[in-house]
């Protein structure tokens, strides 16, 4: 049982699934609640803490929100069979949602909500609970003044998944619902992609033979399909060998504070894998045992640190792709025995309106005393983490960029001694920013 606020619920717990809040209940012989009480203990006052506990029946793992009159403050997460004790105030409502997603919890098309009026109640999330069939709803009560305010047009994937009814006349919301037609190529005006077979090629080869950069910010060639042309420093580097290449002082002191600042901001989260993807798109977070470092999505009051704007700049300047191509920073903290194992950055194909993550920039923050590599499995290559380097590797092939390069499995080594902090820019084949504003990456922050 999870435990919240300084609180031990010693009530018993009820046998039966409950859709609602339970003080007391009849209970049929299949086990169905068929009275509740939901009456207002008026001798509470506003001011008492009580203690309310909530138990999963249902088959979803769920979260659990704070309705605080926007968009929710998520308070648990809860598994199938697992209980949580919350502490809280008279009048204070929660709603529902599978992990990961704000997609509700509903029983029989009733929307799952949790009112606080007595000591000690029970809610449970019963077994019949289910997402609603009706996609086109709103999920929130202030979704009426964002789409008034122009959040329709200023936020139109967003909005359209969480405040469809809200930007129904605004939006055509009910048919951009689907995704199919929302991220369609005609409705995103998807641009023409960055690279052609050869130039992934083209512009490996400029760097290596850019006497600027190995000046400027130390490149070295690590690995490439000429080892000895481009003087690879990798000794087992043979003909064919992919692209892996190192800039040695690529960032600055600020750029580096300013990094890292942006992620404490932002503020760091377990790490989690890509989960499936519903009906509206959204995709699931899926916390992993092969990944247990924490990080942040570096955006908002973090995208706008000076340190932050250098270095993506910095990193277009390098490329010639421009930032529409690019997710938003990764920042990443790995403590002493945090890893990522075995892991691609791409998949084999990628049909998604923005394409393949075609180029991976990865920035260490941090020197680390012991371990933390980034390991290409496949190769057997290690390159260690040093303070203002940065690796960068292509995920897909020269002479098919629309395909992934399967020799670019790669993890990040346990941390033995010390700490590692680091950042990354996936870079896609097209335009990434257009299909995140529709809701078409999957990601809803």
């Amino acid at each position: 049982m999870k435990l919240f606020r300084l609180l031990a619920l010693a009530a018993a717990v009820l046998p039966a699934p409950v859709a609602g809040s339970v003080s007391e209940a009849t209970i049929d012989s299949s086990g169905n609640v068929i009275t509740n009480d939901d009456t207002i203990d008026k001798t509470i006052g506003k001011n008492e803490e009580l203690s309310t506990h909530v138990t999963n029946q249902s088959p979803f793992r769920s979260d659990i929100y704070w309705d605080d009159g926007e968009y929710g403050t998520l308070i648990s997460t809860l598994d199938p069979e697992e209980s949580a004790s919350l502490n809280t105030y008279l009048g204070h409502q929660f709603f529902v949602t599978r992990h990961g997603v704000k997609e509700g919890l509903f029983v029989d098309e009733e929307r799952l909500v949790f009112k606080v009026g007595q000591r000690n109640q029970q809610f449970y999330i019963p077994k019949n609970a289910a997402t609603s069939t009706k996609l086109c709803q709103d999920r929130f009560s202030v979704c009426k003044d964002y789409s008034k305010n122009g959040g329709c047009q200023s936020s139109p994937g967003w909005m359209i998944v969480h405040c469809c009814e809200s930007c129904d006349e605004a939006l055509n919301a009910s048919e951009l619902i689907d995704p199919k037609k929302r991220c369609s190529k005609e409705n995103l005006n998807t641009p023409e992609p960055v690279w052609k077979a050869g130039d992934l090629n083209k512009l490996f080869e400029s760097w290596a033979t850019n006497e600027t950069l190995k000046d400027e910010f130390g490149l070295e060639v690590v690995s490439s399909p000429e080892p000895e042309k481009y003087r690879a420093t990798w000794e087992k580097a043979s003909e064919g060998a992919p692209w892996v290449v190192v800039f040695n002082n690529f960032l600055t002191d600020s750029e580096v504070a300013d990094l890292i600042r942006g992620g404490e901001i932002e503020g760091f989260e377990r790490s989690t894998d890509q989960g499936n993807i519903n009906e509206v798109g959204e995709m699931e977070k899926v916390v992993s045992k092969t990944r247990t470092s924490s990080n942040a999505w570096c955006m908002h009051s973090c995208e706008r640190l000076p340190g932050v704007r250098s270095a993506t700049k910095k990193i277009e300047e390098v490329t010639g792709i421009p930032h529409v191509n690019y997710e938003s920073f990764q920042l990443l903290n790995y403590e002493k025995n945090q890893f990522y194992r075995s892991h691609h950055d791409s998949s084999s194909t990628d049909t998604t309106p923005a394409g393949h993550r075609i180029l991976t920039f990865f920035l260490y923050l941090s020197d680390v005393e012991e371990g933390g590599e980034t390991y290409f499995n496949k190769l057997d290559l290690a390159v260690k983490p040093k303070k203002g380097k940065a690796l960068v590797w292509p995920s897909v092939r020269d002479d098919n960029p629309t395909y992934w390069d399967a020799r670019m499995f790669h993890e990040a080594k346990d941390v033995i001694k010390g700490k590692k902090m680091a950042a990354n820019h996936w870079i896609h084949m097209n335009d990434y920013h257009t299909p995140n504003d529709w809701g078409c990456t999957g990601s809803f922050t």
